[in-house]
């Protein structure tokens, strides 16, 4: 999966929920600031911060390694 989709499914799902970006930035364990500048674009996160944003809003995250 790209990171774009990811963000994407991310951003729904926290507003699906009705959670603010603080909120939802509280839970993953990073700022708000951060939280904002992924959603919009402006930074290129790593996965790490994606996994944790991802699980901030009930999302998992399944990864495999196909040859």
């Amino acid at each position: 999966m790209k990171k774009e989709k990811m963000i994407n499914m991310i951003a729904q799902e926290r507003s699906k929920l009705g959670l603010s970006t603080y909120a939802a930035a509280e839970k993953a364990g990073i700022n708000q600031s951060t939280w904002h500048r992924v959603e919009a674009g402006e930074i290129d996160a790593s996965w790490e911060t994606l996994f944790s944003m991802a699980g901030a809003v009930g999302l998992s995250v399944n990864i495999s390694i196909i040859r």
